[in-house]
């Protein structure tokens, strides 16, 4: 029977995620081990004791904390890439020895890979690669290394348990966004007991931990740091925080913790290996807009629009007109005019002004939905009526208030549509409402936390019961045309974090005051 036919009644069953620490370690580093595993992961003693790395006998050493071991050989030693060997002990030890493209030697001992550690050479006397450093340490520092190096392949990771997975998210409870922080968090919390009660992830149950945060968390992003920092946790999910996503990338990358998420809303995150994303950020969004409509005046063989491009002086705003610019720059259909204004001192009539004398024929809009509608009463007033294009979650609140003299020129772009919905999704999603006594007020955000964790489990589920997050990364990556069941179909490599790239791009029906006009796929790979 499947997990879809059993929802109703194995969720009125189910409680809330229960959560608890014991057994999220496994057995505790000794001293030593903890010491080494300090230097392993920074390249810094935990002593005052200085270590320094050098790349070949004729360059000056730098500070190991910037080619600490793990750098090439991953967090569980057993190398990142063709280049970085395993160094796990038992490999190491192996008595039929190794063989590597320009060397081969016999086994490793203490004594050998201390000297390997330190001079660069192997057991049978032969230079490392010049990609390997050689590390001036103490013997006491070597020691430790060595002492963890025993061990780094059997250290479970943190929020791993032989019986529950601990996965964490960072949700707004308080002030104007917590309607959708709560409505994220228990459609989380609902699909995680419907896995559970269904199996679990390899017989393991999948718990969730909250980092919450309200109008009176300045900035939120503190509330993250500090349940990364305090919680055992394997990976994040469906993280809301808009305005610090470059600052919470940074974070996770640094910290080695798999992230899935909606989308990086602001288009400033993204960038590290252990982030992936499911849909399109407003960076992508406003590249989308601008991109259909050089593609439609290509098909028409008429000449490009010329481009005009508005955005409150905020954070992360420059990078969205920025991004929005990009595919002016490709059709080379530049110059483009940008029009910034203070935030919250729109003046539509300037605005208005500005364009109309550049000439401008579309025009990108970034800021609020109120500010759009009265952008587009100045022009409607001036009979001038560009192209407009916005995106649909900043826009759509006010866009039936536009001037029906722009029917047919009002664009707004999405990253998901109810096409991308599929029969099973659909089921699941509407029996977790059922269940839990959810309405859809905040459907959109509900939508983003569900399929953030129907491709998290997915991943769980292919990376197999041998868990680590490093195989959760490399199961990510190998995600293809994966359907979460409301979003489109996610697709993931080792070069590509958010899947798909591109937005629905909708021609709003002014006419009928509804935004189910014509619709298209913008693909942006």
């Amino acid at each position: 029977m499947q997990r879809t036919d059993l929802i109703a009644a194995l969720l009125l069953a189910a409680g809330l995620c229960c959560v608890s620490l014991a057994g999220y370690a496994a057995d505790d580093l000794t001293p030593a081990e903890a010491r080494g595993k300090h230097i392993y992961t920074k390249g810094e003693s935990t002593s005052s004791r200085i270590i320094t790395a050098t790349m070949s006998t004729a360059a000056a050493p730098t500070s190991a904390s910037i080619l600490p071991c793990i750098q090439c050989h991953g967090v569980d030693g057993r190398g990142i890439g063709v280049l970085s060997p395993d160094i796990n002990w038992n490999v190491l030890v192996d008595p039929a020895g190794h063989e590597h493209p320009q060397r081969k030697h016999g086994p490793y001992d203490t004594t050998s890979l201390t000297q390997a550690i330190v001079e660069g050479i192997d057991p049978a006397g032969n230079d490392f690669e010049v990609t390997m450093p050689r590390y001036t340490m103490s013997d006491a520092d070597v020691a430790d290394l060595i002492a963890y190096l025993k061990r780094v392949d059997t250290e479970r990771d943190p929020g791993l348990s032989a019986t529950a997975i601990r996965i964490g998210t960072v949700l707004p409870t308080e002030g104007p966004l917590a309607l959708a922080g709560t409505a994220m968090r228990i459609v989380i919390e609902a699909y995680f007991d419907f896995v559970n009660v269904t199996g679990g992830v390899h017989g393991r149950d999948l718990e969730l931990v909250v980092g919450e945060w309200g109008e009176d968390d300045t900035p939120a992003f503190w509330q993250a740091q500090d349940l990364i920092n305090n919680e055992p946790l394997f990976a994040l999910i469906a993280v809301y925080m808009p305005g610090y996503e470059a600052e919470f990338s940074a974070l996770v990358n640094e910290r080695q913790l798999p992230l899935i998420g909606p989308h990086t809303l602001m288009g400033t995150g993204g960038n590290g290996r252990y982030e992936f994303y499911l849909q399109a950020g407003l960076a992508e969004q406003a590249e989308a807009l601008v991109e259909a409509v050089l593609r439609q005046a290509a098909t028409a063989q008429a000449d490009a629009p010329k481009l005009g491009i508005v955005y409150p002086r905020m954070q992360g705003f420059e990078a969205l007109a920025e991004a929005g610019r990009s595919p002016a720059a490709r059709h080379a259909v530049e110059p483009v005019t940008m029009v910034p204004y203070e935030a919250y001192g729109f003046d539509a009539s300037k605005a208005v002004a500005t364009l109309r004398s550049a000439g401008s024929e579309a025009i990108l809009f970034l800021g609020s939905a109120a500010e759009f509608v009265e952008l587009a009463t100045r022009a409607s007033e001036l009979d001038w009526k560009p192209v407009l294009l916005a995106p649909g979650i900043r826009a759509e609140s006010g866009v039936v208030n536009i001037p029906k003299s722009f029917a047919g020129e009002v664009y707004l772009a999405y990253a998901s549509l109810p096409s991308d919905h599929t029969q099973d999704g659909t089921n699941l999603f509407e029996a977790l409402h059922r269940d839990r006594g959810l309405n859809y007020r905040e459907s959109v955000s509900q939508i983003a936390a569900f399929s953030a964790a129907r491709v998290l489990v997915e991943a769980l589920e292919k990376a197999g019961p041998s868990l680590s997050r490093e195989q959760l990364v490399d199961s990510l990556e190998n995600i293809e045309n994966f359907q979460p069941g409301l979003t489109a179909a996610v697709s993931f490599d080792p070069n590509r974090r958010m899947g798909p790239s591109g937005a629905h791009v909708v021609r709003v029906d002014l006419v009928n005051g509804r935004l189910a006009g014509e619709s298209f796929w913008i693909d942006l790979d």
